[in-house]
């Protein structure tokens, strides 16, 4: 044993041993206040993709979604995204139109009526989800 070490000191192969530091040198990390959750969090892209455009122009006329793309493009490329999965753009219509979490603002009613023509029309042509129970 070394005389320079001291009787106290946790044995050098212990992992959760810190050293403890000066309050001194803790101060100039306390300096910067800066908030940078803000500049961390990423920013929705509130654009119309040229996927989501495509997608809206092969929409008949009376179903296309004018408003939601409007509004909330951010929602228009999500279900653009989606919509050759049958069982995701179900799911997606169904979270749009269903408040889950309680106390929601909800929808304009334009635009709700545009996702209930959506809904609608992609039951009609890819079926819905219970078909079999609804011919029941």
């Amino acid at each position: 044993m070394s005389i320079y070490r001291k009787l106290n000191r946790l044995p050098p192969d212990d992992l959760h041993h810190f050293e403890r530091r000066p309050a001194s040198s803790n101060a100039n990390a306390n300096a910067d206040v800066t908030d940078w959750l803000p500049k961390r969090k990423a920013k929705p892209y509130e654009r119309l993709l040229s996927p989501t455009v495509l997608w809206y122009e092969t929409l008949p006329a009376p179903v296309r979604p004018l408003a939601l793309c409007e509004r909330f493009p951010r929602i228009a490329n999500g279900l653009a995204t989606g919509w050759r999965d049958r069982d995701a753009t179900m799911r997606c219509l169904d979270e749009l139109l269903t408040d889950r979490r309680g106390g929601r603002r909800g929808f304009p009613a334009v635009v709700l009526q545009e996702l209930h023509s959506l809904r609608a029309f992609f039951e009609a042509v890819h079926g819905s989800r219970d078909g079999v129970w609804r011919r029941a």
